[in-house]
């Protein structure tokens, strides 16, 4: 039965659901779990994503979605510091908060949690805003939502796939078996499988070292990468590649340069779906808290995660094979503190466990 809240109709069985999670892309990655679940519970549903368009990677073209909504943040920040430019601003702006509107969504979930998602959740008219629990999002984001969500297991330290499923679970959709899922990989395959093979790459662990411009204290030293490096060709047989993104190549080929030529430079990719592409043929990942790591769990490619001065039982792997090498307390060490033999030994332990598991097939 339908109630009615202003001028729009409350359906208990929302028939048009909009997610907002607009970044960062270790964060929209770990929204994909919420995302299906509401697929499989709502299967006739028109399912819309607000997303900025430095995470649009992982959402274009998205199998359960009808509709993607890209913010422009780069641009809008452009015309925002020219006053002359204000008025396209604004122009833009208004078409955005529009072509939201028009779909007329019955219900948003705010997965951003913070004073921008309250901004979208509002400007898209739905009738049924849900959002996190006073405590459990920043910026009094909960002033905007009207249907409250308190994550379960309050009191203890919970991953943000799981966090973001309690809003899924609220409207009805089980979180059970949370299911990773991309958009297609075939031409990423394609690609990445021409230049490994140009290059006459075989089998590989994938080093990432870098991380977000704000991320610099999650950054391991690149001269540890490279030793790493040096010793998984020397003791485990396994070469290595040093993937990096915009920005990062200078990192990358010190990494490569610390290995003792046991390290390359991995392909350039064009895109998350290419640096996925190529994650998803490693036998290995290792890196630090950031996107990639996420990518790597999201295509089940085992992985090694190195943690410092975040809680790696909020913000590690989702995924059945990793390890998760960190120094003292969870979420109060230091990057610096993590060593070799550490790394190693969980490269070491991880690719045992995938051995014995595919020899129990």
């Amino acid at each position: 039965m339908e109630r009615l809240y202003g001028a729009r109709a409350i359906c208990p069985t929302p028939a048009r659901i909009l997610l907002v999670r607009l970044s960062a892309l270790g964060d929209v990655i770990n929204t994909l779990p919420t995302l299906e679940a509401l697929r499989r519970a709502f299967p006739a549903a028109h399912l819309g994503y607000a997303v900025e368009e430095r995470n649009r990677d992982v959402i274009v073209g998205h199998p359960a979605l009808d509709r993607v909504h890209v913010l422009e943040r780069k641009r809008w920040r452009t015309l925002l510091s020219s006053p002359s430019q204000w008025f396209e601003l604004r122009r833009e702006v208004a078409r955005f908060v529009g072509e939201l509107r028009a779909e007329r969504y019955d219900a948003v979930l705010d997965l951003q949690g913070n004073f921008k998602g309250a901004l979208h959740a509002l400007a898209c008219g739905a009738p049924r805003r849900i959002g996190f629990a006073r405590g459990f999002c920043k910026e009094l984001n909960f002033l905007a939502s009207n249907e409250h969500v308190t994550p379960p297991g309050a009191t203890e330290k919970l991953h943000r796939v799981l966090k973001f499923l309690a809003q899924a679970e609220h409207l009805g959709a089980s979180a059970s078996e949370p299911r990773f899922r991309l958009p297609d990989l075939a031409a990423a395959r394609e690609r990445m499988g021409r230049a490994l093979g140009d290059a006459r790459v075989g089998d590989y662990a994938a080093l990432h070292p870098g991380a977000s411009g704000k991320g610099a204290l999650k950054r391991w030293p690149p001269e540890r990468f490279g030793a790493l490096a040096e010793r998984l060709e020397r003791e485990c047989g396994l070469a290595s590649l040093v993937t990096w993104g915009p920005g990062e190549r200078e990192l990358a080929e010190s990494v490569v340069a610390a290995s003792g030529g046991c390290a390359r430079l991995a392909p350039a990719t064009g895109s998350v779906l290419d640096l996925a592409a190529l994650l998803e043929r490693a036998r290995l990942f290792v890196g630090g808290d950031t996107g990639p790591m996420h990518l790597a769990s999201a295509v089940s490619t085992p992985s090694v995660a190195l943690f410092g001065p975040k809680d790696p039982r909020t913000y590690g792997p989702f995924h059945a094979r990793r390890r998760v090498v960190a120094h003292g307390e969870p979420g109060a060490g230091r990057m610096e503190d993590i060593s070799v033999d550490a790394a190693l030994e969980a490269c070491r332990a991880l690719l045992a466990q995938v051995r014995v598991g595919a020899s129990g097939r």
